[in-house]
């Protein structure tokens, strides 16, 4: 099935209730969810970005610079930016202890346009960080459905909401490519929960992302639904990996 032919015109509908923690999804369009082979995307020679210059934003893009990784940085806010830059700088040579294989740090580029276009083009990986508002998370997955690479994978750092209530927007084939990808407080807390819609999430994706933060110097946990959203089921975590 081609990209093209992707019928996105019955959508998941997402809660309206910030306190709803179930999403229907359109049953009659269960079978057209994408079989198409998943080709991991290249990644040291494309940047990653991330949508919020924030106290998160900001020290997410330390632990990916520390790591080698190119880093876009994008809020609209030139004060968030001007703040982050500060944070950086003060604070990047404490996160280049945390990879496991020693790297020059990557260069972080800020980006403060409207259009998120130029910070997203080509990249790998994008994380949004911006407020924890719904609509607000919707039109933006929906945005970088339409601007970033087809390979790119699509992660949210919220802890309000799962990746599956912010699909309304985002064609079929793309929804395997998304999960919640949770920060704490680096870098005093170095678990990273990737919180996957079951079922749904390509494993591929789920592998790659705990390499990654594996070689960042993070400890990846995994927490799945079991089964569909919406169907209930059990809750699960499961960690990844360990760092010393």
């Amino acid at each position: 099935m081609s990209l093209t032919n992707l019928d996105t015109t019955n959508p998941a509908t997402p809660p309206t209730d910030p306190n709803t923690t179930t999403l229907t999804l359109p049953t009659d369009h269960i079978d057209d969810l994408p079989t198409i082979p998943y080709s991991p995307p290249t990644i040291y020679t494309r940047p990653l970005a991330i949508l919020g210059a924030g106290n998160l934003g900001r020290r997410i893009a330390c632990i990916f610079s520390a790591a080698g990784h190119t880093v876009h940085l994008h809020d609209p806010s030139q004060g968030a930016l001007h703040s982050a830059q500060h944070y950086i700088t003060e604070n990047l040579p404490h996160y280049t202890t945390f990879p496991l294989i020693s790297r020059p740090a990557g260069q972080i580029h800020p980006f403060s346009s409207a259009d998120i276009t130029p910070a997203v083009s080509d990249a790998w990986l994008v994380i949004e960080c911006v407020p924890e508002h719904l609509p607000l998370k919707i039109d933006i997955m929906g945005e970088l459905d339409a601007k970033t690479p087809r390979d790119c994978i699509l992660v949210s750092n919220s802890s309000a909401f799962r990746t599956s209530f912010m699909v309304e927007k985002v064609c079929w084939e793309r929804r395997k490519l998304m999960c919640n990808m949770c920060f704490g407080a680096s870098p005093w807390i170095r678990a990273v929960e990737l919180g996957v819609n079951e079922g749904v999430t390509e494993g591929e994706v789920v592998r790659v992302l705990t390499w990654v933060l594996d070689d960042c110097g993070m400890m990846p946990v995994q927490t799945s639904r079991v089964g569909r959203d919406g169907e209930g089921g059990l809750v699960r975590s499961q960690c990844l990996n360990t760092v010393n």
